[in-house]
């Protein structure tokens, strides 16, 4: 069991996001914790006390921390860390997360059980160390060590360590303590006012501990600590925090990319992004910012040779669940609750899709077409896609319908812009994994449909 802890009974809020601009993440006061999840994703109860938080709990909030963390960027805003009322820090979330659980793990505090050893050119030489760190002097007599790792004993510094440990302990469990247990652990002798004045001395001790460590649990826990100490934001006492962020559209770009992505980035920017440039008389052209696709996909067909099929895949956080909830409300303007709710993609978006994918058609020859070969497709081979989050855990993807546009014909696949709905709470637990199981059956379902309509149309003239 960990060291002395004090006991206090915390209410969890559950709360699901109903729009694209709404916060997710967790809102963290002195009396209650939030936590919101994105849409299409719907929590099983509407709260939880932390002192019966289950396993299965207590890993679909990490999931949605871990999640934001990975794929969100503070410097672009993109990600909400506010401390106290004021957005000046972004939380080491992997480094908080560690210093919790291997807390939680070893009971206790860090105390010296390693010996410690340093150059010097005396003490009690460890010659096996000696040997293996420090290169001989070569002299006409033989080799000769001028430097010798001897052991170290330094009490006081190892007390240092403990209370920096106890500090950072404390104030992980401050904010993320409540996913692990109702309680928290005793202050230490450093408070936010010592660390504030003497951050970069702590900083230097917990380097020159690592570097003097050979234990390869105490450099990870070190390491850790010292991540806390340089990126933590620590000048006060938490009262209140929040983590997470308003453009969770971001997050879920970056998790279905990870999910149906078969092309890295490199290129897709070489081979997959249309452009357009100014031509002025007597000046260089400008050439102005490419389009970017979210995710390519390309599945290759196991019956026939060089056969690749392309599915252009456009990440949608829109709520399809508010879409449906306002076709069954009466007097409520279609166009006035799509501006509103994102619900479903607008003929920008169409359009944007259909240009992807005539950059990669094979029969239309465009500038530079001959260098982009490699990625080519007959038109047959080229599907657009959207895909937005929902609630369907059995199906894990579900056909919704298509978009059409009126100034095509509609004689090529990719004139045709299907959707789906992806499970938020599926691609959350499996985040930053490719998923060929789903990959292939986005690919069949998606081909199927695609038939459907082929015959349809035949069967019309």
């Amino acid at each position: 069991m960990p060291e002395k802890l004090l006991s206090k009974e915390i209410q969890i809020s559950l709360k699901t996001a109903q729009n694209g601009s709404d916060f997710v993440g967790i809102k963290i006061t002195q009396s209650e914790r939030t936590v919101t999840f994105p849409m299409g994703y719907f929590p099983e109860k509407p709260s939880l006390s932390a002192s019966k938080i289950k396993k299965e709990e207590r890993n679909e909030i990490l999931n949605l921390i871990k999640s934001i963390a990975l794929c969100t960027s503070n410097k672009n805003g993109e990600r909400v860390s506010v401390l106290n009322g004021e957005l000046k820090c972004d939380f080491p979330i992997k480094s908080m997360l560690y210093v919790i659980e291997d807390f939680l793990d070893r009971g206790t505090y860090y105390f010296e059980k390693e010996s410690l050893y340093a150059k010097s050119s005396s003490g009690k030489i460890s010659w096996s160390r000696t040997i293996k760190n420090i290169k001989p002097a070569v002299s006409e007599s033989g080799l000769a060590f001028l430097d010798f790792i001897i052991r170290k004993n330094r009490i006081q510094e190892n007390q240092f360590i403990t209370e920096i440990h106890k500090y950072c302990v404390y104030k992980c469990f401050e904010i993320f303590g409540f996913l692990y247990t109702p309680s928290v652990p005793e202050k230490g002798l450093l408070d936010e006012d010592n660390v504030s004045k003497n951050k970069k001395y702590y900083i230097q001790v917990l380097q020159e501990k690592i570097d003097s460590t050979y234990l390869e649990s105490s450099i990870e826990l070190f390491s850790n600590l010292l991540d806390f100490i340089n990126n933590f934001d620590s000048e006060s006492e938490t009262k209140e925090a929040s983590y997470g962020t308003n453009c969770f559209q971001v997050v879920w770009e970056s998790l279905v990319d990870s999910a149906f992505g078969t092309v890295g980035q490199t290129e897709k920017e070489e081979y997959f992004y249309p452009a357009s440039r100014w031509n002025f008389p007597g000046r260089k052209p400008k050439n102005n910012a490419p389009l970017r696709p979210d995710t390519i996909m390309i599945a290759e067909n196991p019956l026939e040779q060089n056969r690749r099929k392309c599915f252009i895949i456009d990440s949608k956080y829109y709520s399809y669940t508010m879409l449906r909830k306002l076709d069954s409300e009466e007097n409520e303007s279609e166009q006035e609750s799509i501006l509103i709710h994102g619900s479903i993609p607008g003929t920008d978006s169409i359009q944007k899709q259909i240009t992807y994918a005539q950059y990669i058609d094979a029969d239309i020859k465009t500038f530079d077409s001959e260098r982009r070969e490699k990625y080519q497709f007959k038109h047959s081979d080229i599907f657009n896609v959207f895909i937005l989050p929902d609630d369907n855990m059995e199906k894990k993807l579900q056909y919704i319908g298509y978009a059409a546009s009126n100034w095509h014909d509609g004689s090529k696949n990719y004139h045709t812009i299907h959707a789906v709905t992806l499970d938020t709470k599926f691609l959350l637990e499996n985040r930053n994994k490719r998923n060929c199981e789903l990959q292939n059956k986005l690919a069949r379902m998606i081909e199927k449909q695609s038939d459907e309509m082929q015959k349809g149309a035949c069967i019309a003239d």
